[in-house]
Order: structure tokens, then C-alpha cells, then sequence
């Protein structure tokens, strides 16, 4: 399927890896120039590595979670040009119940999570609105429809997060800009390891015998690919997608169990 997004620019946020470089490639396999943002310029150096051969790829070094790696991604940004697609993704928030955390982690979560996005989107929507085009399309978690047991920080901020984008979408919709957001489960990405090793430490079982266990609970019994939610990520961004706006959509391969997931 041609998707019509070739002369696009697309700004993509935790994109060194998992589901924000998988975000990037795919948007990169169909022609737009995208700047891939991370806290670290060595991964950033080798996720440049994933792209095809002769992709426009422009690296930016920022920490999205301090107000002054957000100023330092924009300003990079607004050197590179108008951004027509902005994908919003961050690492997720440690993992705890909900008594776990004192008041300076509820505050890095916010910052990383909510404060992150609405000032990416404060910032490109004017110019989305000027040029009457715009795709904003957000990577959160399952949690949002069905809230995780040990993950109180991600329950609640990427909640937060999705009623700001429902909001949103409605008011810059007379614009062409659409603004959606993404839910996935269980992909094997490094965020996947880090909460099976919290829950090794937890409890003090073997790796595998987790790991296992995490398989079993999973409909398709296997990890989803990143490459799977990239090619989502596109399609939302292309022209074709035009009429979906304000979603908040499952690709968890059926781990919800919600009559209206």
C-alpha cells in the first residue's frame, strides 16, 4: 500500500531502540526523513544502523525527561524543518505498587510521560495547523485500558496522557491533524527485560521459569515484534488514516480482555 507520506518529516522520541527505532525504521522505509531523538548519542550512532541504506536519518541527542533536554530536542528540530509527523515515546516509569515510590519518582514519571508529550505538542501544532496537515500518534501501554498489578506509575501518567491526546484530538481535527494513540503489551524489547528481572528479584525464581509463565498468560503465546507496532505507527501516519482520529488503539496481540478493547 502506497501510504502518500514520502516528502514527510516525522520526529520520533525514544527511537535508539525497541519500539521508538522500530517507529522510525518504518517511517523511514516509506521515504520520510525523520530525526530520531534518545539520551544517548552512542545508541542513537548505532541505531543509525537499522535504517535502510540512503534513509535522510538525523540523530538528536536529548533527555526528554528534564526540561532541559526538551528545549534542546526542540530547538535541534526546529533547525531540521517543520515536522509533519511527531511520534511520541519514552521509556516507561520503574515498576512498584501503589505505596512503592516517594514523591521525587511520581514526579520524574509525570515529567517523562505527561509534561514530555504536551510540550512536544504544544510545539509542532501550530506549525501542523499553518500547513492544514499533522499526524500525532503516541506510544503508551495496555495499562491504560487495564491497569497492571506492579506498574502504578505507567497506570496512571500514560492515562493522563491519553485523555490530554482525546482532548486534543478534537480540538485540532478542523485542522488535518489527527491525533491518536497506540497501546502495546508484551513486545520484546529491553523494557520486557527489565520488568521480567523485577519480578525474578520479586520472587525469587529462575529467569526461565518467568518467562515462561509470562508466555503462558499471552493469547498468541509469543512476544510481539517491534516491527509489528511500526507498521502501525505508519499506517496511523499516512494518508490513508485520515479519518482516524482520537483513538486509543490495542496492538497487545489479545492480551486485553475488555469487551470494547
Amino acid at each position: 500500500m502506497e501510504l502518500g507520506i514520502g516528502h514527510r518529516r516525522a520526529l520520533v522520541g525514544g527511537a535508539s531502540a525497541g519500539l521508538g527505532l522500530a517507529s522510525a525504521v518504518a517511517l523511514a522505509r516509506e521515504g520520510c526523513q525523520v530525526a530520531i531523538v534518545s539520551r544517548s548519542a552512542n545508541r542513537l550512532r548505532k541505531a543509525l544502523e537499522a535504517f535502510p541504506a540512503g534513509a535522510a536519518v538525523v540523530p538528536i541527542a536529548a533527555d526528554l525527561a528534564t526540561t532541559e533536554g526538551l528545549s534542546a530536542c526542540l530547538a535541534a528540530a526546529d533547525a531540521w524543518g517543520p515536522v509533519d509527523i511527531l511520534v511520541n515515546n519514552t521509556g516507561g516509569p520503574p515498576a512498584g505498587r501503589s505505596f512503592d515510590h516517594d514523591d521525587a519518582a511520581w514526579q520524574r514519571a509525570s515529567d517523562s510521560l505527561l509534561r514530555y508529550v504536551r510540550r512536544m505538542c504544544e510545539h509542532v501544532v501550530p506549525g501542523m495547523r499553518s500547513r492544514r496537515w499533522g499526524r500525532i500518534i503516541t506510544i503508551t501501554s495496555l495499562t491504560v485500558k487495564e491497569p497492571a498489578v506492579n506498574l502504578v506509575l505507567s497506570n496512571v501518567f500514560r492515562a493522563a496522557v491519553t485523555a490530554y491526546l482525546k482532548g486534543l484530538a478534537r480540538e485540532v481535527a478542523p485542522d488535518g491533524i489527527t491525533v491518536n494513540t497506540v497501546l502495546p503489551g508484551a513486545y520484546h524489547t529491553a523494557r520486557y527485560d527489565e520488568l521480567i528481572e523485577n519480578t525474578v528479584r520479586q520472587s525469587g525464581r529462575s529467569r526461565e521459569a518467568v518467562t515462561q509463565e509470562w508466555l503462558a498468560r499471552l493469547p498468541q503465546g509469543r512476544f510481539q515484534k517491534p516491527e509489528e507496532l511500526g507498521a502501525l505507527v505508519a499506517f496511523l501516519a499516512s494518508e490513508q488514516a485520515a479519518a482516524i482520529t482520537g483513538a486509543a488503539i490495542p496492538a497487545e496481540g489479545g492480551m486485553l480482555q475488555g469487551l470494547l478493547s
